[in-house]
C-alpha cells in the first residue's frame, strides 16, 4: 500500500487481490448464450468459443469456492414479450446478435449453463442491459459484504463483460479481468477488448489470480 493524498491505494497486484475484499462476478454464463441449442447458436452466430469458457469458468469458480473467496453470479434476462426492452434495445440485440430476445425469464436459455450454476448461498444478479451495475443490486451486495475488489469472466468480453469491468471502476472498486476466463464470439473484438482494457485497468490469468488466494490464505 501507499499513502496518497491522504489515502491508502495499493500498489500491486497481489494488494489488489486479498482475497478477504475480493468478489468473483460471472457475466452471463447462460444456455442461450454459449449451449450450441441456444438462441445465438441457432441464429447462426459462431459460439465455438463458449465450451472452453465453460469448463474454465467451471474449474475457476470450484477453485474460488475452495478457496474462500465469494462468487457474486450475474445473469441477463428479457422479460416476456418484450416487456424489459426499447425499441433502441432492439436493434442493439439483433446488431450484436440477430436476436430480438434472448433468456427470457422462466425458459431454459435463461438458466446457466451447466457447471456454472450458482450454489445455495450465492447471490444472483439479474440484469436487463448489458452492465451488471445497470438498475441491478450487484453494488449493494457488494458494499453490504465489504467487497473491494471485483474479479471478472464470463461472456461476451467486448459487450457485458467490458460494460461490467469498466463500470465497476466507475464504481470506486478495483477490478481484474481474467483473460483467459473471457470469450466472445469474435475472436479479434475480444483480442481488442482485452488490448484496451490492459492499457486501463488490472488484467491476469486465471493461474496468476488462484497462485496469489493460495498466497493470501497460506
Amino acid at each position: 500500500m501507499k499513502r496518497i493524498l491522504g489515502k491508502d491505494v495499493c500498489e500491486t497486484l497481489e494488494e489488489v487481490l486479498n482475497p478477504d475484499w475480493c468478489a468473483v462476478v460471472p457475466i452471463d454464463l447462460q444456455n442461450d448464450f454459449m449451449h450450441p441449442n441456444g438462441k445465438v447458436a441457432q441464429a447462426g452466430t459462431d459460439i465455438s468459443a463458449m465450451e472452453a469458457l465453460r469448463t474454465g469458468s467451471a474449474d475457476f469458480l470450484a477453485q474460488t469456492r475452495d478457496l474462500g473467496v465469494k462468487i457474486v453470479h450475474v445473469r441477463m434476462v428479457d422479460l416476456p414479450d418484450g416487456q424489459s426492452d426499447s425499441p433502441s434495445w432492439i436493434r442493439s440485440k439483433r446488431h450484436i446478435a440477430n436476436v430480438s430476445d434472448c433468456a427470457v425469464e422462466g425458459t431454459w436459455g435463461a438458466e446457466f449453463v451447466e457447471g456454472c450454476e450458482a450454489l445455495p448461498g450465492e447471490p444472483v444478479v439479474t440484469k436487463h442491459r448489458s452492465s451488471a451495475f445497470t438498475r441491478t443490486n450487484l453494488d449493494l451486495i457488494l458494499r453490504a459484504n465489504g467487497i473491494q475488489t471485483v474479479v471478472i469472466i464470463g461472456e461476451q468480453t467486448p459487450g457485458c463483460v467490458e460494460a461490467t469491468y469498466r463500470d465497476a471502476a466507475y464504481h470506486d472498486y478495483y477490478n481484474v479481468l481474467v483473460e483467459d476466463r473471457v470469450a466472445a464470439q469474435n475472436a479479434e473484438l475480444h483480442a481488442a477488448s482485452i488490448k484496451i482494457q490492459r492499457a486501463r485497468h488490472d488484467v491476469a490469468t486465471a493461474d496468476e489470480v488462484l497462485r496469489i488466494w493460495r498466497k493470501h490464505r497460506g
